[in-house]
């Protein structure tokens, strides 16, 4: 079965994987506006009052990590 999934961040990522842990051979495509599909939606008071220095801290996984591409790595 092919899926099209709207929207990434936290929802569309989400219903992603589900899809893809019902259905392991599901074609699954994840549209968004931008390439970060996953980021710290919470720390961006941080980030906008210099607390967090540098938008990349905020990236939470890229579409290569959600793809199984690379390895996800927590500190």
């Amino acid at each position: 079965m092919k899926y099209v999934v709207i929207g990434g961040v936290a929802a569309g990522t989400k219903a992603a994987a589900k899809l893809k842990r019902m259905d392991r051979q599901a074609d699954v495509t994840v549209l968004t506006k931008s390439r970060d599909i996953s980021y710290a939606g919470c720390g961006l008071p941080y980030y906008i009052g210099g607390g967090i220095s540098s938008r990349e801290e905020l990236i939470v996984n890229t579409p290569e990590r959600f793809m199984g591409l690379t390895e996800l790595i927590i500190p």
